[in-house]
């Protein structure tokens, strides 16, 4: 090895599974700081991760046992009904607090969970490198009661990675009882939060929020009880200002909604009681790029309810569609065909199990 030229070596590692670089670290000096401290070499290896390496990682919770697990499948983006054929890695996971305190993953970002705890903690996790790091403690006063929205994500105004929190509370103002919400940014590497300018004159609602093109995004709803408006609140994180942004004209009569983010780009899946379609906004920002990229039918037509399905991946191709049912009390990951408009059931959790999914690639990023 010592007569083969450094950059070929750099090469050839970039191309190996993230768990063979972790023992390689081992071997010299130069190897150990490559893998563990070349941002540049990390940004590489990341790079053909995103179309080589994916995963799917889920987290299982059994509280009756105070238990928590995190396996990982290869993600096969044109196979996605082989997912659970293979043999699952168990992933090591220590986590500075007991497991049942953990709510809910609220990110997956260039190999990186974000898991929120609860209102004042959440951690980061790269499965990859099995290295994990709780945040600070955010200074929420005991007597207030209220609950966190977390959000996850890369702002390319600074190259970094930031989690965004919303703490949003019941509070009187001018003789009214309205939600006020606080937001705090927390940026990789910095050892604490740092306060904003707080939501506008909305409520994020309960779910994560999403981080897309330099952006924090949320379904919030008003602040003031009884008025039923909606909008997508976002936060430009590089000017750390608000604004709304225009949803697609919806077909038919949706009556649920939900954010996410697929192939980086903003997307909503809107739910009736006859189909589910997923929105896909090309170009962020602009109300005409709203495409509707693909409709999901009513899953009972197929002898198989699904309830407000979370959409979990979609093949290249569009064909194929992995969805993750949470239908109490069973946990159900589905794969539904759209060229051939069928489904096929892939694995049943136990009814005392609280699980989630997500994908992510292989990293060497350090949280």
């Amino acid at each position: 090895m010592t007569h083969i030229l450094f950059d070929l070596v750099t090469e050839i590692l970039c191309r190996l599974p993230a768990k063979f670089l972790v023992q390689f670290g081992c071997v010299c000096k130069s190897w150990n700081s490559l893998i563990s401290k070349d941002l540049e070499f990390a940004k590489k290896y990341l790079r053909m991760s995103t179309t080589k390496r994916k995963h799917l990682v889920t987290c299982t919770w059994i509280r009756s046992k105070d238990e928590f697990s995190m396996m990982s499948y290869p993600l096969d983006s044109l196979q996605l009904h082989s997912i659970f054929t293979s043999e699952p890695t168990l992933l090591e996971y220590y986590s500075p607090i007991p497991p049942d305190s953990y709510k809910t993953v609220v990110a997956s970002c260039d190999g990186l969970l974000c898991m929120s705890i609860n209102n004042r903690h959440a951690v980061l996790y790269n499965p990859s490198i099995r290295k994990l790091k709780k945040l600070p403690s955010l200074d929420i006063p005991p007597h207030i009661f209220g609950y966190t929205t977390f959000a996850f994500g890369y702002d390319p105004f600074i190259d970094n990675y930031k989690v965004v929190s919303a703490f949003s509370h019941y509070c009187e103002s001018d003789g009214t009882w309205v939600f006020k919400t606080h937001v705090n940014v927390y940026t990789l590497g910095i050892p604490s939060w740092r306060r904003i300018q707080d939501f506008p004159s909305m409520t994020p609602n309960g779910k994560s929020g999403i981080i897309v093109s330099g952006t924090v995004n949320w379904f919030a709803s008003s602040n003031v009880p009884g008025n039923l408006s909606r909008a997508i609140v976002s936060l430009d994180l590089g000017k750390e200002c608000y604004q709304e942004i225009s949803e697609p004209n919806y077909d038919g009569m949706p009556v649920y909604f939900t954010l996410g983010m697929i192939r980086d780009c903003l997307c909503i899946c809107s739910h009736s009681n006859s189909f589910n379609d997923v929105w896909l906004m090309k170009e962020y920002g602009s109300k005409e790029s709203w495409i509707k990229l693909i409709h999901l039918p009513y899953f009972g037509d197929h002898g198989y309810y699904v309830y407000r399905p979370k959409i979990v991946c979609i093949s290249e191709d569009d064909n194929h569609v992995l969805l993750f049912q949470d239908d109490v009390p069973k946990w159900n990951w589905v794969v539904y065909d759209s060229k051939n408009d069928t489904i096929i059931r892939l694995k049943t959790q136990n009814d005392l199990c609280r699980v989630e999914s997500k994908v992510y690639v292989e990293s060497l990023i350090s949280p």
